[in-house]
């Protein structure tokens, strides 16, 4: 399997950019130490540093994501680390971690460790903040190489979760929210449906 490394600094070099930021990021961070996992291109992060957290640490595996990031997003409270998530290192424990759009470019077996590596970042009482595709989605589509996970035609992984599978990734946690969006990327074509699955974690 192509290095997902790899993969990734080519995408950004060939010029992916997301150019929405996100808006429903629930105001849970002022004055908060956020970790930010997979910070793209900075489009969450820009919310992020609207809610005016204390500092936020924003890694991603990518340095050609990195790098536009750190273009796009001028503020001394951000700390860059370019790092494979499940290598990552730190001292520190964090009171918010955005996880948005980040495990389902793992396996079952590293979704795993990625969520026990976030238990053990997350402060007593702290947040995570999670988001991402749901079964059903149209951009479901690719090799399938586990279940709901497939492998596009670049070579990226990309998992499609279901609410059980999110309460079982997270039994260790309070799930004070979950819910199930539905959007129409396709105004004329409601057949054509983004899926999304959002919930609000903390440590019991």
């Amino acid at each position: 399997m192509k290095d997902q490394e790899i993969i990734w600094d080519c995408i950004y070099t060939r010029g992916l950019f997301w150019k929405k930021s996100t808006l429903d990021l629930k105001k849970v961070m002022r004055d908060k130490t956020v970790l930010e996992l997979g910070v793209g291109n900075g489009k969450t992060l820009k919310s992020i540093i609207a809610q005016k957290p204390k500092q936020v640490t924003a890694i991603d595996i990518s340095s050609e994501a990195i790098k536009i990031a750190k273009e796009c997003i001028k503020s001394d409270k951000v700390i860059f680390v370019k790092s494979d998530f499940l290598k990552f290192k730190t001292k520190h424990k964090f009171e918010v971690i955005v996880c948005y759009y980040f495990l389902n470019n793992f396996n079952k077996e590293q979704r795993k460790e990625g969520v026990k590596k976030i238990a053990h970042l997350l402060k007593v009482g702290g947040t995570i903040l999670f988001e991402d595709f749901s079964i059903g989605d149209y951009r479901q589509n690719g090799q399938v190489i586990e279940k709901n996970t497939i492998q596009k035609q670049n070579g990226l992984i990309c998992h499609f979760f279901e609410k059980n599978e999110i309460l079982d990734l997270f039994k260790e946690f309070n799930i004070i929210q979950i819910e199930e969006k539905i959007r129409h990327p396709i105004r004329k074509d409601k057949s054509v449906k983004r899926i999304i699955i959002t919930a609000i974690i903390r440590p019991w």
